[in-house]
C-alpha cells in the first residue's frame, strides 16, 4: 500500500516535467534522444526513491564539550617534623654506662654499638687519668638505664652547646 501512493505522485511528477520541456520546445527536433516511455520514468523515480531510502543518514557528531573549570582539592599543609633541640649519640662500640662522670664510678649498663640516646647533660673531667674529658649524660631511648658514657664512645649529632654542665656526683663508696 505504501508503494502504490507513491507511484502515481512520481508518475505525476515526472510526466509533468517531461510535458513541461515536451511543450518548451526542449524535445522537438531533437532525434538523438529517445524519448522515455512512462514505464521508463516510473521505474527509474521508484529507483531513485529506493536509494534516498536507503541512503545512510549522516550522524551528527556532538560538539565538543570545552573542559570545565576544577577548582584543586584542598589539601592540608604538611606540618615539618621539627628537629630535634636535644642532641643525641650514637655508641660506636660497646660502651660502659657509668653512675658518674669518671672510670671510678661503678658501670650500670652498657651501651651498645648502634644504639642512640638524647644528651641531657655534661662533664669537662679535667682529671689526669686516662678517662679526663668529656662525659655524656644519657636519657637512654627505649631499654637501657640513665647514666654516663665517655665521649670519646660515641658520636654526637645535634648542638651541644645548650647541653647544661653537670656537678660531680658522690661516687657510690664515699
Amino acid at each position: 500500500m505504501h508503494n502504490r501512493c507513491r507511484r502515481p505522485a512520481a508518475y505525476l511528477l515526472l510526466s509533468g516535467a517531461f510535458l513541461v520541456s515536451a511543450g518548451c520546445g526542449l524535445g522537438a527536433g531533437t532525434s538523438s534522444t529517445p524519448t522515455p516511455s512512462a514505464e521508463q520514468v516510473i521505474r527509474t523515480a521508484e529507483a531513485m526513491a529506493e536509494a534516498t531510502r536507503g541512503a545512510a543518514t549522516p550522524t551528527l557528531r556532538p560538539s565538543p564539550i570545552p573542559p570545565s573549570a576544577t577548582m584543586p582539592l584542598a589539601t592540608d599543609t604538611p606540618t615539618p617534623t621539627p628537629t630535634p633541640t636535644t642532641p643525641m649519640v650514637t655508641a660506636d662500640y660497646n660502651a660502659n654506662v657509668r653512675s658518674g662522670p669518671d672510670e671510678s664510678y661503678p658501670v650500670i649498663d652498657v651501651f651498645l654499638q648502634g644504639q642512640t640516646a638524647d644528651v641531657v647533660g655534661r662533664n669537662n673531667n679535667l682529671s689526669s687519668g686516662t678517662s679526663g674529658g668529656t662525659w655524656w649524660l644519657l636519657r637512654r631511648i627505649g631499654g637501657g638505664l640513665d647514666g654516663w658514657v665517655f665521649s670519646g664512645a660515641v658520636t654526637l649529632s645535634g648542638d651541644s652547646s645548650g647541653v647544661p654542665n653537670q656537678e660531680l656526683p658522690t661516687p657510690a663508696g664515699d
